[in-house]
């Protein structure tokens, strides 16, 4: 991404740059009609060049710059997160040609909507200037190759718990709360859902999630020298146990919370 001024301008394959854009306008439309996030205009579009150009928001915070400082406003933003990543599912709809699933693992027919599918701490974000939350990069993940856009909800919804854990910064290890994050996330969706949240599918997806991480985690460790490696590696085996570890309040403990 490259930024000239008020203009964010971003280059890659014009048909995936296309479902981003109708990502993009569909999300603002519903950002605008639920009031709970607000999504950066796009600007322009060269197809032949492959550019695209969004409206580019200065002084903007990311929900993960928020729980490092400790903001107190991070769980009431937290809980707008979950709120606002119900109304995408509901009402997300593109058209026929640009419905691309999910990896089987990550479908499930009566929970299958069109998804964000990077939906991230550092994505999701805080406009301070007009007090609203934002959300950001409405293409898929590039761990998944950036094109799909369609599956199980608890897709969008684990990738941001289990972001809430694994970026956790080493230095922070003692004083990192994701479970107490991520309770807030599940307590906004599962206040605005209509449907509750499965326990069962939520734990049944938090295996693969982890299994797709450790993808990443891997190609990341050996750019580092040895000595870090084993330090990288380590921290990730703990945020791993945790991640596992981890039950939604309400439905079960863990964490080291009491009943």
């Amino acid at each position: 991404m490259e930024f000239v001024g008020n203009i964010a301008r971003k280059t890659g394959e014009p048909s995936l740059l296309a479902v981003e854009i109708a990502k993009t306008q569909k999300a603002a439309e519903i950002g605008k009609e639920c009031g709970l996030f607000y999504v950066p205009k796009v600007v322009n579009f060269d197809a032949e060049a492959g550019i695209i150009e969004f409206e580019h928001l200065s002084g903007l915070i990311t929900l993960f710059e928020l729980a490092i400082r400790k903001d107190p406003r991070l769980f009431e933003l937290l809980e707008k997160t979950g709120q606002a990543l119900v109304a995408i599912h509901e009402k997300l709809v593109l058209p026929a040609d640009m419905k691309i699933n999910l990896p089987d693992e990550w479908m499930d027919d009566a929970d299958n909507v069109f998804i964000h599918g990077d939906f991230t701490g550092e994505n999701v974000c805080f406009d301070k200037s007009a007090n609203r939350l934002v959300i950001l990069d409405w293409s898929a993940a590039p761990l998944l190759g950036r094109r799909v856009t369609f599956g199980v909800r608890y897709f969008d919804i684990i990738w941001f718990a289990y972001y809430l854990f694994y970026c956790m910064p080493a230095k922070n290890i003692t004083r990192w709360n994701a479970c107490r994050m991520v309770d807030k996330f599940l307590d906004g969706y599962a206040s605005s859902n209509a449907h509750d949240l499965s326990v069962s599918k939520f734990r049944h997806f938090m295996y693969p999630m982890y299994q797709l991480q450790k993808r990443l985690v891997w190609q990341q460790a050996f750019r580092h020298p040895w000595p870090k490696n084993v330090a990288f590696i380590a921290l990730q085996a703990w945020i791993y146990f945790r991640w596992r570890a981890y039950r939604p309040k309400g439905l079960f403990y863990g964490c080291g919370r009491k009943g």
